[in-house]
């Protein structure tokens, strides 16, 4: 028997599951970092989808960084600063909309681009593996979620439950 407390998120039940999430982010994005750092590579994890599509798509503009990977303006700007402070990302104006800026990989970027996909296969395999022990297909149904909240946000969803609830007096 485990003389542990329950775990206080898990006892307030699936209302918690973005904290939940947050917390599984937390740790692969520190077992990233870790793995980054063993295998010499400079760019933060969490940046790591910026650097591989700029890599593959660049340049780019920050809005569309943001639209490709479906994340807040506010985000990609994060990221793509901390590229630029590691010497991966130039930030340049856009010639033809002196408002927006547009981002492109400097040489040492596209190394680090190039070494990151070399490790991320290790990375892949173990996070297939870890998803695998908890449920056949988990990884697909991770996107069946993100598919559903697309159709319908998760605010929706709440405001039709709340609907269903009896009136309070």
């Amino acid at each position: 028997m485990n003389d542990e407390e329950p775990d206080f998120i898990e006892s307030l039940g699936p209302a918690f599951t973005a904290h939940l999430l947050r917390r599984i982010s937390d740790e692969l994005v520190q077992a990233d970092k870790l793995w980054h750092a063993q295998q010499g590579i400079a760019n933060p994890p969490r940046a790591s989808s910026t650097l591989l599509a700029l890599d593959q798509k660049e340049p780019l503009s920050m809005t569309e960084i943001a639209t490709l990977l479906r994340q807040s303006h506010q985000l990609i700007q994060q990221w793509v600063r901390e590229l630029e402070k590691k010497g991966l990302a130039e930030i340049s104006p856009d010639p033809a909309d002196r408002r927006r800026s547009i981002i492109a990989l400097t040489a040492l970027g596209k190394e680090q681009a190039a070494e990151l996909r070399e490790a991320i296969a290790p990375a892949e395999r173990a996070t297939l593996a870890l998803l695998e022990e908890v449920s056949p297909d988990l990884y697909a149904s991770l996107w069946a979620l993100e598919h559903r909240l697309r159709d319908q946000p998760m605010i929706g969803r709440i405001r039709a439950s709340a609907q269903s609830l009896p009136v309070k007096k």
